[in-house]
């Protein structure tokens, strides 16, 4: 009647307006799930966006401040070369693995290898597992009940490059056995060490793990089995 046809001829003025020459019986259904599609790709591209951004913030060095002895804190001008580890930082971390890999003792054997092994790179990970765990020798240590003293008596740094650092650290290595007080074996010794550096991290704090090792008898001092 007159009200319908009032309200129809209201409806088609505003498709008019809106330039729509037809209507769509489920136009409105359309409508919201093209506006739903909508909604769903601008919330994707916030969390791919989210998602990048906190990758680059966990990628970026940690703060680092140096302060003199003095108590003054020093400006940072080129960050890469200030936060390199410098080469007390070097032999100190060097010392560390030679004590946690080579002193070898039957009581703490699974404690050593454990934080020596987080020193390591994976491909030096994987030549120790094999040298010296499939192989069976951590096994004889502890049933010799071995326990082993390193006296490191001199420290170089051989080669320092933005990549790789080689050091050669020299001492006295002492084997006893807990089981067998009158076996004795004391030798210098001498290790090869590479390290390769790493962006500071919580995993890798100090900047550096080591990729290589190599452990050289120099001369026997004592032996007594």
């Amino acid at each position: 009647p007159k009200a319908w046809i009032q309200m129809k001829t209201l409806f088609h003025s505003k498709l008019n307006k809106l330039n729509r020459r037809f209507y769509e019986v489920f136009g409105d259904l359309e409508s919201q799930a093209e506006f739903l599609k909508l909604i769903v790709f601008i919330q994707s591209a916030i969390v791919i966006l989210l998602l990048v951004g906190a990758y680059f913030l966990a990628e970026k060095p940690p703060l680092v401040i140096r302060v003199s002895e003095l108590g003054e804190s020093k400006i940072f001008e080129n960050t890469k070369t200030e936060t390199d580890p410098a080469d007390p930082e070097l032999i100190f971390f060097a010392r560390t693995f030679v004590k946690r890999f080579s002193e070898l003792n039957a009581y703490t054997l699974s404690r050593d290898f454990e934080e020596a092994f987080r020193l390591m790179t994976r491909r030096c990970q994987e030549r120790v597992e094999e040298e010296y765990i499939r192989s069976g020798l951590l096994s004889k240590v502890k049933a010799a009940g071995l326990n082993t003293r390193i006296e490191i008596r001199e420290e170089r740094i051989e080669k320092n490059t933005p990549e790789f650092v080689v050091l050669s650290l020299t001492g006295v290595r002492t084997i006893t056995s807990y089981t067998n007080s009158k076996y004795k074996d004391s030798s210098f010794v001498k290790w090869d060490i590479v390290l390769k550096k790493y962006p500071r991290s919580v995993k890798v704090p100090s900047g550096l793990l080591v990729d290589n090792s190599r452990e050289i008898l120099l001369n026997k001092l004592e032996e007594n089995k």
